[in-house]
């Protein structure tokens, strides 16, 4: 409202400066003083309607009607007015969202409404030091709550994250997050969704099968290490939004993608886009919005030492290491050599990432265990020649195997029946 006053003041100016300028000066200076007083009496009239203050005078009301102590209740009284701040250079964090968010550490306001709610996580963290916008984002330097959690300013690239999506914070302190099998209170839709990635899921599949996480995994998907990096216009610039529902944004471009990869990333030979080769595991949504703050998470650790919980250098592999499961696989044929030619270029080509033979391998693509029964040679090599004919077929990439390759593979799976 009072921006708006504001702006009607100016075009009255404007529009007196025009008319009277040549007929009466003396209105027009008048006219000129008269609204310096009023925009000063505006800014005063600001200041004192702010929303913080308003907030800080329910929170001391509210306060003094819980306290019992008439010394204290006093005290609450005669508390100042002022904006409230925290501000810690280590982490370059200036955040004055306490300054309408003041029961954030007094579990008498557990059950408040907000801004006044007690913040559970308080009893593990000391917010004084650490500040908000560490876990929420937003814009701490802000007074008012449309500036503050900046979910519609353009320019701010790190908008206040939606409560069902603050998890995605913890990783950068507690890094055993990225750990299996690791567990923390508060942190369960990270470690839900963690473990789906580790191979928890309908198909059996570790997404390390096809991307590279954290330095562990193999690159015929892109690498995710720093997924959650990307601002949006960032993501815009790789990503197509033609075909996401609702708004087109980096979440639901991701969240989308977990639910059908296919609609999301479809064969457009006008925007020369190619149809995605990650197959639709039928997550539900929670599961999918789960994993879309998983990712969220992958980003470059950048806080000092002294706030990890523990060594990061532990637990972080180094790029290019072979994936554990690899390993695991492999270590069923202890002599390779022995083995006839077709099934070690079966097993050096990674074929079994996606399918299985006997109970062993992947769940992506078709059990292969009888396939010597169901094709012959010929509709084998035809096949791999030109994949994008097979219906469904999941991948539709071409094989990096010369013929005499394909055929010693067709050979070994003709032996499968």
């Amino acid at each position: 409202m009072i921006e708006k006053i504001v702006i009607a003041i100016l075009v009255v100016n404007v529009l007196g400066f025009i008319v009277l300028w040549t007929r009466n000066q003396n209105m027009l200076y008048a006219l000129f003083a008269t609204s310096l007083l009023a925009l000063f009496g505006l800014t005063v009239a600001k200041e004192y309607s702010a929303e913080w203050r308003h907030f800080q005078h329910e929170y001391i009301e509210m306060a003094v009607g819980l306290e019992k102590n008439p010394e204290t209740v006093q005290t609450l009284k005669r508390t100042p007015i002022k904006i409230l701040q925290v501000w810690n250079n280590e982490l370059g964090i200036t955040d004055r969202c306490v300054s309408c968010h003041l029961g954030y550490d007094n579990p008498a306001f557990k059950d408040a409404p907000e801004p006044f709610r007690y913040h559970a996580a308080a009893r593990e963290h000391d917010f004084n030091k650490i500040g908000c916008t560490i876990c929420h984002q937003g814009q701490g330097h802000a007074t008012e709550k449309t500036e503050a959690h900046a979910h519609h300013i353009v320019a701010w690239d790190f908008p206040m994250w939606p409560n069902n999506m603050v998890q995605l914070s913890c990783p950068q302190c507690h890094e055993e997050l990225f750990r299996p099998g690791y567990r923390l209170k508060g942190a369960e839709m990270i470690t839900a969704s963690r473990d789906i990635v580790d191979g928890v899921n309908e198909l059996g599949v570790k997404c390390t099968s096809c991307h590279t996480i954290r330095g562990v995994g193999e690159v015929l998907g892109p690498d995710l290490t720093e997924f959650g990096e990307k601002i949006g216009h960032e993501f815009d610039g790789t990503h197509v939004m033609k075909y996401v529902e609702g708004e087109k944004n980096k979440y639901n471009w991701t969240f989308q993608h977990f639910k059908d990869p296919a609609k999301i990333t479809p064969n457009d030979p006008e925007l020369k886009l190619e149809e995605t080769v990650m197959p639709n595991f039928g997550f539900t949504d929670e599961q999918a919005h789960a994993l879309a703050v998983y990712v969220f998470s992958f980003r470059t650790p950048k806080l000092p030492a002294k706030y990890l919980y523990h060594n990061s250098q532990l637990y972080m592999k180094k790029g290019g290491e072979t994936a554990s499961f690899i390993n695991d696989y492999e270590r069923q044929f202890p002599d390779l050599n022995s083995l006839p030619v077709g099934q070690r270029l079966f097993i050096k080509s990674k074929c079994w990432f996606c399918h299985t033979i006997e109970g062993k391998g992947g769940k992506i693509g078709p059990d292969l265990t009888k396939v010597g029964g169901r094709y012959d040679k010929e509709k084998m090599l035809e096949f791999w020649n030109n994949p994008s004919k097979m219906a469904k077929h999941g991948l539709g990439v071409k094989f990096n195997l010369d013929e005499s390759q394909m055929e010693q593979i067709a050979d070994f799976l003709l032996t499968l029946k």
